[in-house]
């Protein structure tokens, strides 16, 4: 293989590896175990995906409720021209020139108190979060179980069509006998023909098995949101292990630890806890709020000088002065006036940008007390807002504890019924094989007709059936059981 060739695989190779499903690569080769259909459908549910972006919107806000208690800061910054008549920011004088200005300002802010508002958001938001977790969590539960079911419908139906096959096979089996015993003489024809409609009928049963097989398979598939493939195969288990027991617990036991564990119970009363925290952050807008507020800044003005005298501190010189608009009289002669003044030493300095914005540095500091009186009543409204979303909460809450209660009786009726009827189906299905057998052994010996055979064979075939069913009902039973203990989602005992 040439270095082109080499490369142009690992591209392609790469390329399949970005555009394939994650989920469906970690599955292996071969039949798909029931862990992997769970953890794929996990992956690709929308109600999951859904669940997980409410929880992803919930930790957002709770990120933002926990940022309020920082500080509230801004710069600013501004650069403007003023024509014609305006004030000069520098003199703050009226000129009549154009200016070039520049400002700049930080403020901050900090709420030292108002009402606990913020504190009880943080705590509200910390709730949702727990709260879409349990919902996140049942999300996950329900995809499991419904694949657990829909993974239980693929083994009944595979073991249905073993017994349909079966029975297909005793049936050409017992045409073909036919055929040798009519050819000897031994056997009239219309028993022939009908070995024959009875062969056609459990062919058309075999159908039937398949065709119900592939329904099960493609629901399976569509409940994991896999794409159908005919070469979809699961691995095959027993669930003997499952029914050879009974349920340890009453519907009551099961009620009691299922109140503690499912999510969304759990989830429930997170949310009433939540919009018990809005409403304490609701009242809290009653009451009187203390802030505390920081302020810098500076400007700059084009009509500002761009010198000025500076003292260098070393104290004044002394001289003298000679008005030119102040004077004396002195024997009719006007003589100015002389003034001594003091003036501090120093020198004429460049007064530039940056000089400028140290010298119109400006600060301050200080503490805004809000009373609320009347906001077009919008508070008491956003109280009594809360206080429904408390009430409609705790009704939610109320209602899954009741529905989980109803279900749980009737799943735990549907168990002893299923368990009962399996039990009644084991010894049909023993009964009906041993008298399947005797008139077998009769009608070979020609002792008996073929309509007591066929009689025997249908009995015997729908005593098999109805026997695989309600197995697999009673394993379903027990799983929805399990499921509301919170227990894994397994096929083994």
């Amino acid at each position: 293989m040439t270095m082109r060739s080499q490369a142009l695989t690992l591209v392609a190779i790469f390329l399949l590896l970005l555009t394939s499903d994650p989920a469906a690569a970690q599955h292996t080769s071969g039949p798909w175990s029931l862990e992997e259909c769970i953890n794929y459908a996990i992956n690709n549910n929308a109600d999951v995906r859904a669940s997980q972006l409410d929880l992803e919107s919930s930790k957002a806000a709770q990120v933002q409720a926990k940022a309020s208690l920082l500080p509230n800061s801004q710069l600013g910054a501004n650069h403007f021209y003023n024509f014609g008549r305006s004030i000069d920011p520098f003199t703050n004088q009226y000129v009549e020139a154009q200016i070039q200005a520049n400002d700049f300002n930080l403020n901050s802010s900090l709420v030292l108190f108002n009402g606990l508002q913020k504190q009880n958001v943080i705590r509200q938001n910390n709730l949702s979060v727990k709260a879409n977790q349990e919902f996140v969590e049942q999300a996950n539960n329900t995809v499991s179980l419904n694949i657990a079911l829909a993974y239980l419908s693929v083994l009944q139906n595979e073991e249905l069509l073993e017994i349909a096959n079966r029975q297909v096979t005793t049936s050409r089996s017992q045409s073909a006998r036919a055929e040798k015993l009519v050819a000897a003489g031994a056997m009239a024809s219309y028993t022939l023909a009908d070995l024959q409609v009875q062969a056609g009928n459990d062919e058309l049963e075999l159908v039937n098995a398949q065709n119900n097989l592939i329904t099960a398979k493609l629901n399976l598939m569509q409940l994991m949101n896999l794409p159908a493939t005919t070469d979809f195969q699961v691995q095959k288990l027993s669930v003997n292990a499952i029914i050879t027991s009974g349920y340890d617990k009453s519907d009551n036991e099961i009620y009691d630890i299922a109140e503690k564990t499912q999510p969304n119970i759990l989830g429930a009363d997170f949310r009433v806890k939540s919009t018990a925290r809005a409403l304490q952050a609701a009242k809290g807008t009653l009451l009187p709020s203390i802030s505390m507020f920081g302020y810098i800044g500076s400007a700059y003005s084009s009509a500002a000088q761009t010198s000025r005298f500076v003292a260098d501190g070393t104290g004044y010189t002394t001289r003298e002065v000679t008005s030119a608009t102040d004077y004396v009289l002195i024997n009719g002669n006007k003589q100015p006036i002389i003034r001594t003044v003091n003036e501090p030493n120093g020198s004429l300095q460049s007064f530039y940008y940056f000089d400028q914005l140290q010298f119109n540095l400006r600060k301050s500091i200080g503490l805004n007390l809000t009373i609320p009186i009347l906001n077009g009543w919008q508070a008491r409204n956003r109280i009594s807002t809360a206080v429904i979303n408390k009430k409609r909460a705790e009704f939610i809450a109320s209602t899954e504890r009741i529905k989980l209660r109803q279900n749980i009786e009737q799943a735990f009726a549907n168990l002893t019924s299923s368990q009962a009827r399996f039990q009644t189906s084991t010894k049909q299905a023993e009964a009906t094989e041993i008298a399947y057998q005797a008139a077998q052994k009769r009608f070979e010996n020609g002792s008996t007709h073929f309509v007591d055979l066929n009689l025997a064979k249908t009995n015997y075939d729908r005593a098999q059936s109805n026997l695989v069913r309600v197995k697999y009902e009673f394993v379903f039973r027990k799983k929805i059981l399990d499921f509301y203990q919170n227990k894994p989602i397994t096929l083994q005992e």
